[in-house]
């Protein structure tokens, strides 16, 4: 199992630090935030140290995603929420604040402190298009 000794994520996986764990699997951890968005708003954690959503092998992202339907069932549930926002924040110009691959699973309601939804961009011309190749090129690989 892959460990970063400074990070926090890691210290609450190997239980160096408390935390309050509400599902755990052989890969991953479910916690409650501790400074939550909105009252019951859980994280989950990979065991093994990735910094990001890119970094995850595939077979583990597989294996956190998997958790995303219970574990919002049981958060909207158990809070009545009214929905809810799956978030990765990658890299720290996305908002993440420890670098340690994480899913934030966040209740909401109608009523609730969030500001949403971000403002949008528009492609002009054949923007889009050119984007869809080159992002389609990265996925396919360098041409032999």
């Amino acid at each position: 199992m892959s460990r970063d000794p400074h990070c926090i994520f890691c210290k609450i996986v190997h239980g160096d630090i408390p935390s309050v764990s509400v599902l755990e699997t052989d890969q991953a951890i479910a916690i409650m935030d501790v400074n939550p968005v909105v009252k019951g708003h859980i994280l989950i954690i990979p065991r093994d140290h990735h910094s990001q959503v890119r970094d995850l092998p595939e077979e583990l992202a597989a294996h956190l995603g998997s958790l995303v339907p219970r574990l919002t069932r049981a958060v909207v549930a158990a809070v009545g929420a009214e929905g809810s926002n799956l978030i990765i924040n990658s890299g720290q110009v996305a908002g993440q604040t420890v670098d340690h691959c994480h899913w934030h699973i966040i209740p909401r309601f109608s009523d609730d402190p969030v500001d949403w939804p971000w403002p949008h961009e528009e492609y002009s011309g054949d923007e889009k298009a050119q984007m869809a190749f080159r992002i389609t090129r990265e996925l396919n690989g360098p041409a032999d």
